[in-house]
């Protein structure tokens, strides 16, 4: 178990930085600097606080205007470095950071400082607010960062892993397929949606929530299935829940 922390970046699609996208600046930066990897994703819905209207993307004078979201998760020093940077270099959105714990990272670093020992629980616990006594849970939440092409006894992994979910009971799953990004097993290329010989293997990010004993049976199946990824695992509060019949 370890932790690291994790930044979620807002910026407008159309934005740029010299002659390219600020999103791929964003992204080449952190390639430069070795951080473990970027997820970016495409909104279909959103405004910043300088929109003069909401932005969809099927509307297409509108589409420059999409809101694209940034993950990267690294240890602090690496992400205290890739802040630095951030600064300089977005004029205009949002950047927030979290401390996440890793229950899982797959392929294993060579350099053991990648992410450091979880030693203080209550420090996770402060930080995320989850030992709020007016929202005691017992709910928990697996987030699942992986490639598109990965593969597990025969079946994509992100299919394969919302198949045992099913089978196990858990109370839902979402799979979300990233625009681009890279990953321990596409360094040395920046994935893009919509370029046949890339969009092979795009970041897919799954979402699993469900009480804290669900998510200990469905952990060893995913650990044995991601080969390639990050698994991380929070404590949530659930504030409403009205399951179907």
């Amino acid at each position: 178990m370890y932790y690291a922390e994790q930044l979620t970046i807002y910026v407008t699609e159309g934005d740029r930085l010299g002659g390219k996208l600020l999103y791929q600046a964003l992204i080449e930066e952190a390639r430069q600097l070795g951080l473990a990897g970027v997820t970016v994703m495409r909104t279909a819905i959103g405004y910043g606080p300088r929109s003069r209207q909401i932005a969809v993307d099927w509307t297409l004078e509108l589409a420059p205007q999409m809101i694209m979201v940034l993950v990267v998760i690294d240890q602090p020093t690496a992400i205290a470095r890739y802040v630095a940077k951030l600064q300089a270099l977005i004029k205009k959105g949002l950047v927030t950071k979290e401390l996440v714990q890793i229950v899982h990272h797959a392929p294993i670093d060579q350099n053991p400082e990648t992410f450091s020992p979880l030693l203080e629980q209550s420090a996770m616990d402060n930080f995320n607010n989850s030992n709020n006594a007016d929202q005691a849970t017992d709910y928990e939440k697996l987030t699942i960062y992986v490639g598109e092409a990965d593969q597990w006894q025969g079946r994509a992994v992100h299919l394969a892993l919302v198949q045992e979910a099913r089978r196990l009971g858990i109370v839902g799953a979402t799979a979300v397929r990233g625009a681009t990004g890279y990953g321990k097993h596409n360094q040395e290329r920046v994935m893009l949606l919509g370029i046949i010989e890339l969009s092979a293997d795009l970041p897919v990010v799954l979402t699993f929530i469900d009480q804290r004993e669900k998510i200990d049976q469905f952990l060893p199946i995913v650990q044995e299935a991601v080969q390639g990824g990050i698994v991380l695992r929070d404590a949530v509060n659930v504030v409403h829940h009205v399951p179907s019949h």
